[in-house]
């Protein structure tokens, strides 16, 4: 599926030829169109086009090679690593593994974005007219919406980098798809224009089919085939608190509901519970200091590259897969380490930056 059209590069205001634009930032006069807010192209679709292309893949690999692959596997980072999640949820027939890279979590009751970005985007402009005080009212704010701290360098921000290029663009996107009624401008998302910021709760309760619409593409957490998860700890877009600890969370609750956890062993998809059902491995791999971002490492050397630990956790998993090796078990990985077999630090990372 395409990306974004451009609508205008000069407009103060949203373009009226074009209700479905979005503008880059609060301080940008560019709008854009994106494909996925088509009418003929809900986000439902994302799922369906993914197990197609895994048909489609397996089909060309018999008329080139002339037997199906043995294995297969979904890899993807941001809203490609919710569609591995989905793919190793809806299609264990097509599915050996998956690894999730920082992958977007949805569900109508929270998190979400609708819910998770308007408090990033509405604090952000005191928080830079305060001199990026991290003790001012909105960055404690930003941090209560389960944002991770921000990092300053002379008159630049992690959080402004996020602000400028993504927060506002990406709340844009979603709304309009699951929430078009919802006047987005002027200052609709951020309240800067004094409209009144948006209201995941209010919107959701007043048009029921709000929640409806994204509860057909929330994740569920019931895994059907092993999954790696890799997240950083310094992701302020999807951030890790609110995103892939709470899907560890619910692939927890999924299997101690039903039974069938593998106890974090790493033998997952060889065990059985007692009515014979697979019980696939779930790992969550968190990146201290990763965010969301590879290129940001330029203005912030603090922070963590996550593409070398996401191609491990494939390996392993390929591993795991064809050779019944054990995973090793969630843990944070350290600043400058690796995934281990014996982590230091098993679980969560304690904090969400280290210097």
């Amino acid at each position: 599926m395409l990306n974004l059209r451009i609508v205008s590069l000069a407009s103060p205001t949203q373009p009226a030829t074009d209700p479905l634009s979005c503008r880059l930032n609060p301080a940008s006069q560019i709008w854009v169109q994106f494909f996925d807010n088509d009418p003929a192209k809900p986000f439902t679709q994302w799922t369906q086009y993914m197990l197609e292309d895994a048909r489609l893949a397996r089909s060309a690999v018999f008329a080139n090679y002339h037997r199906h692959p043995r294995f297969t596997y979904a890899v993807g980072t941001s809203n490609g690593g919710y569609q591995v999640r989905r793919a190793v949820e809806e299609a264990p027939e097509l599915f050996d593994g998956g690894v999730d890279w920082e992958g977007t979590f949805i569900d109508p009751r929270g998190p979400n974005l609708l819910i998770d970005l308007p408090p990033a985007i509405a604090n952000f402009p005191a928080y830079a007219a305060s001199g990026f005080d991290p003790n001012s009212l909105a960055a404690r704010n930003i941090r209560a919406a389960g944002y991770p701290p921000d990092l300053v360098s002379g008159t630049t921000s992690l959080w402004g980098l996020y602000w400028g290029q993504f927060w506002e663009v990406t709340q844009c996107q979603w709304q309009k798809r699951f929430d078009p009624a919802f006047q987005t401008y002027p200052g609709g998302l951020n309240d800067i224009d004094g409209t009144g910021g948006y209201d995941f709760a209010a919107r959701a309760a007043a048009d029921p089919a709000i929640a409806q619409s994204l509860a057909q593409v929330a994740t569920t957490g019931r895994i059907r085939r092993p999954l790696i998860t890799v997240a950083g700890t310094m992701d302020a877009l999807l951030p890790i608190q609110r995103d892939a600890r709470v899907y560890e969370s619910l692939v927890r609750r999924g299997c101690e509901l039903h039974g069938n956890c593998d106890g974090d062993r790493g033998r997952g998809d060889r065990e059985r519970d007692d009515r014979g059902e697979h019980r696939p491995a779930y790992r969550l791999y968190e990146v201290q200091n990763g965010n969301h971002i590879e290129t940001f490492r330029g203005a912030f050397p603090q922070l963590e590259l996550i593409q070398p630990h996401a191609q491990r956790a494939f390996d392993l998993l390929v591993d795991h897969v064809e050779h019944h090796a054990q995973l090793p078990p969630s843990q944070c990985i350290p600043r400058g380490g690796a995934i281990a077999s014996a982590p230091a630090q098993a679980g969560h990372c304690a904090e969400l930056f280290a210097p």
